[in-house]
């Protein structure tokens, strides 16, 4: 039932813009221990156990996106700067949880180059939020190929967001098109390249994560530090709203805060 909750907020920030739901995951603690059963499944070993590890996971991001997606859009677009402030201080409270694990095989100063790396890549990635450049129409087959390895890489790795990157790539306007009509003929490319890229990536950050734990963890830790300043939203003054927006901060850091604290012991 925990995991299936602990989904449930991956799922949810999967919809959140700036918010990255394998971040939440990775903050959550069961990032690694997903990525190890998904990477035992593709390898046909302990399909009982990783299927029911992952099943109420699964589960869960499906029901926080669906769901609670239209409850959290209302209430970003009616109280946006509560709502916003409230996952800060969530973020924020589970960060010492994040740094605990990341610090589970020890700690050495040369992990904190790969976290400012990523912490600068997430920063410059969230600059880009706004980016409005050539978008196609129509796509080659291999074109949405790629757009699904895209969806897959950023999907898995946490931090990353498929809107900028898909952007970018001039391949966004298409992708909601497709989704919005279910056009199954346009769709089958994406998620041959989905497939082929959630392989691929998970097996590397199995491997990452075996062979370069601390490295990959606080790299890890980097792009989701760059999370915060992305949820952040209206302007701060001397009123009512901002008053009840830290409070609701405050509550929220308090809150998982001593949650991640009984979770590190």
């Amino acid at each position: 039932m925990v995991n299936f909750f602990k989904g449930v907020l991956g799922g949810i920030g999967n919809i959140v813009p700036g918010l990255s739901g394998s971040a939440l995951l990775v903050i959550l603690g069961i990032y690694q221990e997903s990525i190890n059963a998904i990477t035992e499944l593709i390898k046909f070993k302990n399909l009982k156990k990783n299927i029911l590890f992952l099943m109420p996971i699964g589960i869960g991001v499906i029901v926080g996106t669906v769901l609670f997606g239209n409850i959290l859009l209302f209430l970003l677009e009616e109280y946006p700067m509560p709502t916003s402030y409230s996952f800060m201080g969530f973020i924020l409270g589970t960060i010492p949880l994040l740094f605990k694990e990341a610090n589970k095989e020890g700690f050495n100063i040369r992990f904190v180059i790969p976290m400012i790396i990523t912490l600068a890549i997430g920063i410059i990635l969230l600059n880009l939020n706004d980016y409005n450049g050539a978008q196609a129409e129509t796509l080659t087959f291999i074109e949405k190929m790629t757009l699904g390895f895209v969806l897959a890489g950023s999907t898995i790795i946490p931090g990353i967001s498929s809107t900028v990157l898909l952007s970018l790539l001039g391949f966004y306007d298409f992708y909601l098109t497709a989704i919005a009509h279910v056009d199954i003929i346009e769709l089958f490319p994406v998620v041959i390249g989905l497939c082929i890229g959630a392989i691929i990536f998970v097996l590397l950050m199995h491997f990452l994560l075996k062979k370069l734990y601390g490295y990959t963890y606080y790299a890890v830790s980097g792009f989701c530090i760059a999370t915060i300043p992305a949820v952040l939203r209206g302007k701060v003054g001397f009123d009512l709203i901002t008053f009840i927006s830290i409070v609701c901060a405050i509550s929220a850091f308090a809150m998982t805060y001593m949650v991640s604290k009984k979770s590190c012991k």
